[in-house]
């Protein structure tokens, strides 16, 4: 199987708009489907992205982008699945696979109305090393509570396809009220080995930053503004992992609700079974749903 590589710049300069309400939400398909504003009024909730192109491997730290058909880094860009061995490529200026190769590709525009939009890849076998083909679609609802998605993946070729999914949005925020049950702590790395049981309660913008991956999170956390706005985010037990990662000195929170941890298909291989990795077979399709619910503030 010949690999077949990525665009080397995304062209985003398309945009897309939906609106409820007071809410607007933007995207740009070709740069990689990409959420480019959600906001309520002159309230941004996401970073706004601006640019209209960029390097692959350089995307800006704006916006939200999906993550297909697998969520963060797989160790050295290799692993194991049903006894056959398979090598990844890396974008320009990343050492390791990273995200899946969704967000490094254009999307096409399908169904848009006024307040939804789906955004759809149709990946053949072998971009980036990928020796899969898939479809992936990102069904994006706005109404008065806030912006819905399903994410749905279908397997479109002969033989199981290992995957995750998930979104990677970077919030104005400062910080995140949950309640996570277990972490897992990175090597030097910056990859779990394994988990342990903890009770996480709040992460925050910091000078020092961080990159955590927690489960058991019950699919619940509040992001939280100085003037007392809140984001409610909601999701299917399915996005049973969530990465709460910041910069150190940032102005951005980015909190990921994820189906696997970090290099899950390689902790599942070792033995692992929270790992998150799941499997698709010939034809399978599989779906999960999550909400960004957007609260103004109170007594507001």
């Amino acid at each position: 199987m010949q690999d077949i590589p990525v665009p080397a710049v995304l062209d985003a300069s398309e945009r897309v708009s939906i609106a409820s309400g007071p809410h607007q939400a933007e995207f740009a398909p070709g740069g990689g489907g990409r959420l480019t504003r959600l906001a309520t009024g002159a309230h941004d909730w996401i970073v706004p992205l601006t640019a209209t192109e960029w390097p692959a491997g350089q995307w800006p730290r704006a916006g939200s982008y999906p993550l297909a058909p697998y969520s963060n880094r797989i160790r050295g860009g290799e692993f194991t699945f049903n006894g056959a061995r398979h090598v990844l490529q890396s974008v320009p200026g990343r050492p390791q696979a990273i995200h899946g190769a969704g967000l490094f590709q254009a999307w096409q525009v399908r169904n848009q109305t006024e307040d939804s939009v789906d955004l759809v890849l149709s990946q053949p076998a072998g971009v980036l090393g990928w020796p899969w083909p898939f479809e992936c679609v990102q069904r994006w609802r706005l109404d008065a509570r806030g912006l819905g998605l399903t994410l749905v993946i279908s397997n479109q070729g002969d033989t199981p396809m290992p995957f995750g999914l998930g979104i990677h949005p970077y919030f104005t925020a400062q910080r995140v009220t949950l309640h996570a049950r277990r972490i897992w702590p990175s090597d030097a790395d910056g990859l779990p080995t394994g988990s342990q049981v903890t009770h996480v309660r709040e992460l925050r913008q910091s000078a020092e930053g961080c990159d955590t991956y927690l489960s058991q999170w019950e699919g619940r956390a509040t992001l939280h503004w100085p003037d007392g706005r809140q984001l409610a985010l909601h999701a299917d037990p399915a996005f049973a992992h969530l990465v709460v990662y910041t910069a150190p000195g940032a102005d951005f929170l980015c909190v990921e609700p994820v189906t696997n941890v970090a290099d899950a298909f390689n902790l599942a291989a070792a033995g692992e079974t929270r790992s998150g990795m799941r499997v698709l077979e010939p034809g399978g399709r599989f779906s999960a749903t999550a909400l960004l619910a957007l609260m103004p503030p109170r007594g507001a």
